[in-house]
């Protein structure tokens, strides 16, 4: 590799075994200035792991699956199967990440008879896996081979009934595998038959924003069988949190989110704390608020849009506390 290409290299955002692939340590890499590559350093990157194929080797199985992964998710998929293609005895068969991922590199380049293949033997490695369903039902519903395509689903609701993901795509199976065409209606009905049937509190909310998507109360009554059979997942009550809040029920959402505080501690959901928050403010308990507000602005991984709404609302609260009375 010439001076030039290695320079660049050690300039171009991977992840940490690309990096030990090409033999970049720490302090020479880079990657972290360069957020945005340019389509020139793109292609460099390309050239410079393919020529790489031929100069080294990976040291096992686990490895070559770890560089695997890595391309996948550098959205290198071509660079992925070469890899794979280029140490056939290295891949290992009965590994599920790998299989997975090798499919995942197969579908984004539009070979799905190779990504079939890997997402049927990632399946039978791990059967609880959600992954493989969606991709199989995705390649299915492609092809237009609908009733292979249900199936998958069906199975991969079973496997785990609040997959969001397999609960849209039975939906569109519901909607489109039929001579006769379905009103949203109908649809909403065979969802909410299949739901009640899975005991899916995913598919029951689908179910409804179909049905009734202007009814929030609907919504809320249904889901709230939910928490009253004792379910408290995190993703459950941050959903039922927030159609509480569109149907205007504030009064309902502290005290669950404060069960879930005390269950979860540390662990509690941001949109949770989010909820909190505007739920307070729906109540008219500014200073309730902002005690959330300020709880959720020391959460490190709050996403930028969550941060900004939050500050914007303290400062709006703590505008409104500092302003005086009006005399007259």
């Amino acid at each position: 590799m010439t001076n030039q290409a290695d320079l660049s290299l050690k300039k171009f955002p991977m992840g940490p075994k690309l990096r030990a692939w090409f033999g970049i340590s720490e302090d020479q890499y880079k990657g972290y200035e360069n957020v945005t590559p340019s389509p020139e350093h793109l292609a460099l990157f390309s050239e410079g792991f393919i020529q790489s194929l031929e100069e080294k080797s990976p040291k096992n199985a686990d490895h070559l699956v770890d560089v695997l992964e890595e391309l996948v998710g550098m959205n290198f998929p071509l660079l992925a199967i070469k890899l794979v293609d280029s140490f056939p005895e290295s891949f290992p068969h009965g590994d599920f990440r790998a299989q997975l991922h090798y499919g995942n590199a197969a579908m984004l380049v539009g070979d799905l008879a190779r990504a079939e293949d890997a997402f049927i033997a990632a399946q039978k490695l791990v059967p609880e896996e959600p992954a493989p369903y969606v991709n199989l039902t995705q390649i299915y519903c492609h092809d237009r081979l609908f009733l292979q395509a249900r199936n998958w689903c069906l199975a991969g609701l079973d496997a785990d009934p609040e997959n969001a993901r397999l609960w849209e795509l039975i939906a569109w199976l519901e909607q489109n595998n039929s001579n006769t065409p379905l009103t949203t209606q109908q649809v909403s009905t065979r969802i909410a038959d299949l739901a009640r049937d899975k005991n899916s509190w995913t598919g029951t909310s689908l179910a409804c924003d179909l049905a009734n998507p202007e009814d929030p109360l609907k919504k809320v009554g249904e889901l709230e069988s939910f928490w009253n059979s004792g379910l408290r997942d995190p993703m459950f009550l941050i959903e039922y949190t927030a159609v509480l809040g569109v149907a205007g029920r504030y009064d309902k959402i502290p005290a669950i989110i404060w069960q879930a505080q005390a269950d979860l501690g540390s662990k509690t959901p941001w949109q949770l704390l989010m909820h909190l928050a505007q739920a307070h403010l729906g109540l008219g308990r500014d200073q309730e608020a902002l005690q959330a507000l300020e709880t959720l602005d020391k959460y490190r991984e709050l996403p930028d849009e969550a941060l900004a709404l939050s500050r914007s609302l303290m400062a709006e609260i703590k505008g409104q506390s500092t302003q005086a009375p009006q005399t007259h």
